[in-house]
């Protein structure tokens, strides 16, 4: 590491102006990388900054005031002392400001509040036609911003960011805008622009669910510890969010992780992106709710009202003996084995989590589908024990919304912004 009062001896540095600007960098470099360091240790004294980055004393010192001075920082107890005087510890203070997930899922809406330690303070959510009603659903995430910021008691100075997630790949994360193949009523529709009515000034991120989904299960689920791992959304649609060595991986245009339109029948049933045999005719909302409805067409107490069924019905009605409906469940579950075994085969994850409203039939879908990517597999590579189901459950898009400020403000192009968010004259 160097210093930043290293900068000016840099032989590169051929004006003022340079000087200023690269002294800058290497300050912002410094105060992400102090504060990022206190942050994953929870707590750390000043002795042991030095030790870790190789920065002066007379830096760090500089770096903590500043950390203190924007409440990302507090002193704490007093530490272990080697000899001498006794150290004061630092500790990150994970209420220094809230971060906002919104969560605009096919058919839901949910909106959360969420400290710095991933604990949600205060949660919306609602039922919405978010596929043919982008007004209606902008109006929605307007109106739940203002009110859960009004019953939280926060001002926009308390915020960090906003994160904000789409059902879809993404085609301009700066305006908001998404691929709409499936969604054509949003054709053109900048969703930032909507939050930009309600909140001016702060951070908005903008993402896939399935990605946000697996960084909220490796920050705080039970992906953590896993720099490998696939997180498999079971919606309206099936996606998949990857993280390859620690970091969410996206492919070459940013549509990675459409597992739902792997073929897993050559001449299967009909997809709604065109294709036939694809993995999400069978296991996704459409091919669930066709097939529950056929099963509980005679039920009587579905009578006059099936078009009311969703997937959680589906698996109520599983769980309650209807042997037509446990095959539904046992059957998607087959299918998604044999999804899950092409995943396997091809990034060896660590982890394989599943989410969405499917998952809620637990174990009636793990065991087929560990039966069937064990049949599957690849011998070296065939485990059962890693596929589990994610603990954040309805929360986890909208968590991982959230988590996506945390990843993005303090990274050091990021960390000036976050500093002054709340007191705009901290750092000259």
């Amino acid at each position: 590491m160097t210093d930043v009062t290293q900068v000016v001896d840099y032989p590169h540095l051929s004006s003022l102006k340079s000087e200023i600007s690269s002294t800058a960098a290497v300050r912002a470099h410094n105060l992400s990388l102090t504060l990022n360091l206190i942050r994953d240790h929870g707590s750390i004294t000043r002795a042991e900054i030095i030790h870790l980055t190789k920065l002066s004393a007379p830096t760090v010192s500089s770096l903590v005031n500043v950390l203190i001075s924007s409440d990302f920082v507090k002193e704490g107890g007093i530490g272990m002392s080697s000899g001498g005087r006794k150290p004061v510890v630092l500790e990150f203070n994970y209420e220094a400001r809230k971060v906002l997930g919104v969560d605009m899922g096919a058919t839901h809406i949910t909106i959360i509040v969420m400290n710095l330690k991933g604990e949600v303070n205060r949660r919306f959510s609602c039922h919405m036609d978010v596929v043919s009603k982008p007004a209606e659903t902008l109006n929605t995430i307007r109106t739940g911003i203002k009110n859960i910021m009004s019953e939280s008691g926060l001002t926009e100075s308390d915020l960090l960011g906003i994160g904000y997630t789409v059902p879809a790949p993404l085609e301009n994360e700066t305006t908001g805008e998404f691929i709409t193949h499936y969604m054509p009523a949003w054709k053109n529709i900048r969703c930032i622009e909507t939050v930009r009515e309600v909140i001016k000034d702060v951070p908005v991120y903008f993402e896939n669910d399935a990605n946000v989904a697996a960084l909220a299960e490796q920050w705080w689920g039970c992906g953590l510890g896993y720099d490998n791992l696939v997180y498999i959304k079971l919606g309206t649609g099936v996606g998949s969010g990857l993280i390859i060595n620690g970091s969410v991986y996206k492919g070459f245009s940013g549509t990675a992780g459409e597992i739902g339109h792997t073929t897993i029948e050559a001449d299967g049933r009909s997809c709604r992106c065109g294709n036939r045999g694809c993995l999400e005719s069978y296991i996704g909302m459409q091919g669930i709710l066709s097939d529950g409805r056929r099963a509980l067409m005679n039920d009587p107490s579905w009578a006059g009202h099936l078009d009311d069924l969703d997937v959680k019905g589906v698996v109520k009605a599983a769980r309650e003996g209807n042997i037509e409906c446990e095959k539904i469940i046992t059957t998607a579950g087959w299918y998604l084995g044999i999804g899950l075994a092409n995943i396997i085969n091809l990034f060896n994850p660590g982890l394989l989590i599943l989410g969405g409203d499917l998952a809620e039939a637990g174990q009636m879908l793990l065991d087929p589908a560990r039966q069937s990517l064990v049949e599957r597999t690849v011998g070296f590579n065939t485990r059962t024990d890693n596929l589990v189901i994610g603990e954040l459950g309805s929360n986890a898009v909208a968590i991982g919304a959230a988590t996506l400020v945390i990843t993005n403000a303090f990274k050091e192009i990021n960390i000036y912004n976050a500093l002054r968010n709340k007191e705009p004259n901290l750092i000259g």
